[in-house]
């Protein structure tokens, strides 16, 4: 049975602080506001996108991962997120349908203390799902701003329809991880699963995706790489996500949503499904490659 460390509850008691008080002192109603959704469309692109900040690295440089080819490695990276960032404007609710399934295979990863496969993805899709029962019209609203096409709202009720299963099995899901002694995991979940059934789409995903998600993958990357200190992973990881800032800007210009706010999310988004293609597929793409090479599979047990 393995125990997690004390402090990696910080972020679980932070996020039950910020959820308890905001609720306390009438913050929910902010957080419907435009203003609060922009403000964490740009959390998620600080907070979150770094945690892929060091993908290729892993891939070049960790011995125990096989040492591919920077330049191998880079054509991959670009090449899928081109790929996605091609499908965007080539067909838009399809590249939306395929952000979901790719964003449920990698927050699946997430929850490996759970066991069974079928219930870290039932979880993750628990995840992205759960905001559509309370704030389906919002998560609409989303979706047709990322795609420019009013019909997308259709997925959000799909998902309203798929979240009553979904929760079912990620409730199975959080009792595993607590009877397998995976107490970090079991609260990360249930933390997150509350942020985004209560508070509005885009703040709720900030919590689940800056506390949780890539927290727990940059510091697996770190391990990987033998880096103990910020001053080995910083210098890789500030420009690297200056770059993604800079593309999620350049979207910004681009998107069809209107307003602010609107714009803000919707690049921040579409930056992440451009950005996580990759950082899901390109290790994989190369284990088929070289089967006999050793690479980072990428699921991360956060009950360890």
């Amino acid at each position: 049975m393995h125990r997690a460390r004390p402090e990696r509850y910080v972020p679980a008691v932070a996020s039950v602080a910020i959820i308890a008080g905001l609720a306390l002192t009438g913050g929910a109603a902010w957080l419907a506001s435009p203003a609060a959704s922009a403000i964490a469309g740009a959390a998620i692109a600080l907070f979150g996108l770094p945690h892929g900040a060091l993908d290729i690295e892993v891939l070049t440089r960790a011995r125990a991962h096989g040492r591919h080819r920077f330049a191998d490695v880079l054509t991959l990276y670009l090449g899928c997120a081109a790929a996605m960032a091609a499908l965007w404007w080539l067909a838009p609710v399809v590249a939306l349908v395929l952000f979901i399934a790719v964003a449920v295979l990698h927050f699946g990863e997430d929850w490996a203390a759970a066991g069974a496969p079928f219930l870290q993805h039932g979880l993750a899709l628990a995840l992205i799902a759960v905001p559509a029962l309370l704030h389906r019209p919002e998560v609409a609203a989303i979706f047709i701003a990322l795609t420019g096409i009013p019909a997308a709202g259709f997925v959000a009720t799909a998902l309203l329809v798929v979240a009553p299963v979904a929760v079912a099995v990620a409730l199975v899901a959080v009792a595993a991880m607590i009877a397998a002694g995976g107490m970090y995991s079991a609260a990360a979940a249930s933390i997150s699963l509350v942020a985004l059934l209560l508070l509005p789409p885009a703040p709720g995903f900030a919590v689940y995706f800056c506390m949780f998600h890539s927290p727990q993958h940059l510091r697996a990357a770190c391990h990987g790489l033998g880096w103990r200190s910020a001053r080995q992973w910083l210098p890789v990881v500030v420009p690297v996500t200056a770059a993604a800032l800079g593309i999620a800007t350049l979207l910004y210009l681009v998107v069809p949503a209107s307003g602010v706010p609107a714009r803000v999310v919707a690049a921040v988004f579409m930056t992440l499904s451009v950005v996580t293609l990759p950082h899901l597929a390109v290790p994989r793409l190369l284990a088929f490659s070289r089967p006999r090479r050793q690479l980072p599979a990428w699921s991360i047990s956060t009950g360890h």
